[in-house]
């Protein structure tokens, strides 16, 4: 397979970047680690006439710390990079571990943070050559009117696959956004529509700027579990990421976040487990209510390689898994 012709820009500022996403608008595709944009477009499923690369722009790349303030991540910070920071490791369990997630080490040296966290849905019936794809219908997520997976959708379904974004959702981040227009900060839950074709809500012209998780608060762990076939390199079939904040006497948890990922077209978050978990105890018996919790919550489709009862009944282990281990965490402490 071979790329499509298109045109290389390589800015050397933001501004730049802007100016040329609002000449060029949907011709356009940005290219930060290109993991995902290039196999793509290979396969025929974007095919855009301009790629800007971001590798130039110093103001995207690199992380801080800062007790009082918290993190601050620029989007073009290689995974690799992330996983391995002691600020991250430490203070971010869940983050350090979804970014060691991600495919193997050599594509997280080249995929990005930003990347992940823009990456497209996926779908059986969606990622094949174009040669594949053409001897079928053609589906929302290629322009066409009808779902492989859900025949009588009224909308995509491809399922969402990116390991970092539930494990930022559990802890809380938000995402700076900018355009020619402004900028923007918003929750990174109001980022994802959960439209399978569609996935992310950025406004046209627009580009994630800034990664913010908030300090640390005493007495918190969090861990990202993940199922996949091949330990080394496959997307999820279900990822839970968790949090856990101990209250201050140490009778309870004044804060529970549980967040599924790869079983819609969103990370799902798990309210119900959370409101029912906020101020417990993490006993055997409130676990495997939360265990039920995430099952029935859990929704996944026939667009993975694994069945969807399987994958709807692992969501319901991992989240049991990873409250007993953040639970045993801190009271090891």
């Amino acid at each position: 397979m071979r790329l499509p012709r298109f045109e290389y820009l390589a800015p050397t500022s933001l501004d730049e970047v802007l100016s040329l996403l609002d000449r060029y608008g949907p011709e356009a595709g940005l290219l930060a680690g290109g993991t995902d944009l290039l196999v793509a477009a290979k396969l025929g499923n974007v095919k855009p006439r301009y790629v800007i690369s971001l590798r130039k722009i110093d103001g995207l790349k690199g992380l801080g710390y800062d007790e009082e303030k918290g993190l601050k991540i620029g989007p073009l910070t290689p995974l690799y990079h992330i996983r391995h920071d002691p600020a991250v490791m430490n203070n971010y369990a869940a983050l350090a571990q979804a970014a060691a997630s991600v495919g193997a080490p050599h594509l997280q040296r080249m995929g990005t943070i930003g990347g992940n966290i823009c990456l497209n849905t996926r779908c059986f019936f969606y990622n094949q050559s174009s040669n594949w794809r053409r001897h079928r219908p053609v589906c929302f997520k290629m322009g066409g009117d009808l779902c492989h997976v859900v025949p009588k959708g009224k909308k995509c379904f491809a399922v969402f696959s990116a390991d970092t974004p539930p494990a930022l959702m559990a802890l809380e981040a938000k995402l700076k956004l900018v355009s020619s227009k402004g900028e923007r900060v918003i929750p990174i839950k109001e980022f994802y529509t959960g439209d399978g074709k569609e996935p992310i809500a950025l406004h046209p012209g627009e580009i994630l700027a800034e990664i913010r998780l908030p300090p640390p608060q005493a007495k918190q762990a969090s861990i990202y579990l993940k199922y996949r076939i091949r330990s080394s390199i496959d997307f999820p079939l279900v990822g839970v990421a968790a949090r856990i904040v101990e209250d201050k006497e140490g009778k309870g948890y004044r804060m529970v976040k549980i967040v599924l990922n790869a079983v819609g077209s969103a990370p799902a978050v798990v309210t119900e487990a959370e409101d029912f978990l906020n101020g417990s105890n993490l006993s055997d018996d409130v676990i495997a209510r939360a265990d039920d919790m995430s099952f029935r919550a859990a929704h996944p489709l026939s667009n993975a390689n694994s069945t969807p009862s399987y994958r709807k009944g692992m969501a319901g282990i991992l989240t049991r898994k990873a409250l007993m281990e953040l639970s045993k965490g801190l009271e090891a402490e």
